[in-house]
């Protein structure tokens, strides 16, 4: 019996003395090191130096085809953006990302044309001035899903939802007559979106967007693609230089008489430097 006993609380002791050893550690994954590949939320600060071409028809109400024109030659529009922007990335778990950036041009001008001008319902005569503004307003929400991604690239692809509304008017001081064409809706387009990690402090990013459509009212395309270089200062600052080319092309036929239909073509090229501050 008493061998029972002893054998009983040798074996309790051996199970005691395993259970109170401390488990094998196991190391931690090292970190990746800081960029856009661990960003979970960045808002960059940009300066946009951009240069913009804008050229257009507007027909007439009543069936009048409108002169094809150049908003910076013939009516006076400046050929340059610079202005701020703002673009804010959040990123959804590990490898949802949605981005939403946000683009205000409005230009004015004054020109006195050489060339007769049919603009909707009103012919602007050559040697006789004439006023006009182009407002373009576009707001993106691009939301991709990133297929590849590790420490060093991150690739991603999704879809874009893009706001766009454009309004142009011309007058002449010399008279009451005003012509004012506009058009509003979303648009659609694909997007691919990468980066590749090149060193711990540097990283290339690059991402495109496309896509046209034709309905009943209109048509359309637009094209946004993006490329830049940062350098990442500090684990939550980045500075950087990129450049962008966006091109949109719009046709719309107005089923309403009061509203004037016609095309739109613009096209931004721009360098720019940003700041980039992230979580």
């Amino acid at each position: 019996m008493r061998c029972r006993w002893i054998g009983a609380a040798l074996v309790a002791a051996t199970l005691t003395a395993h259970a109170s050893q401390p488990a094998a550690s196991t190391a931690p994954a090292p970190a990746w090191p800081p960029s856009p590949i661990t960003d979970h939320l960045a808002l960059d600060g940009i300066f946009f130096y951009g240069h913009v071409s804008t050229t257009g028809t507007f027909n007439a109400n009543a069936g009048t085809p409108g002169t094809p024109f150049s908003a910076e030659q013939d009516l006076g529009l400046t050929d340059r953006a610079v202005q701020p922007q703002i673009e804010l990335m959040a990123r959804l778990e590990n490898r949802w990302r949605f981005r939403f950036d946000f683009l205000d041009l409005r230009r004015q001008g004054n020109a006195v044309p050489t060339e007769d001008i049919q603009f909707g319902n009103q012919l602007y005569v050559a040697g006789l001035p004439v006023q006009s503004e182009i407002d373009w307003r576009q707001t993106d929400f691009t939301y991709t899903y990133s297929f590849l991604r590790n420490s060093r690239f991150e690739l991603g692809a999704g879809l874009g939802i893009h706001l766009i509304q454009t309004e142009a008017t011309a007058s002449s001081p010399n008279s009451p007559e005003r012509s004012d064409y506009s058009a509003a809706g979303p648009f659609a387009t694909i997007a691919l979106d990468g980066t590749w990690r090149i060193a711990r402090h540097w990283s290339f990013n690059a991402r495109g967007q496309y896509f046209r459509v034709a309905v009943k009212t209109g048509n359309g395309a637009l094209g946004v693609y993006h490329a830049d270089v940062q350098y990442r200062w500090r684990p939550n600052l980045a500075l950087g230089l990129g450049y962008q080319y966006e091109l949109v092309e719009l046709q719309v036929e107005h089923s309403n008489p009061n509203e004037l239909n016609g095309s739109v073509r613009l096209k931004i090229t721009a360098p720019e430097f940003f700041v980039r501050l992230s979580l």
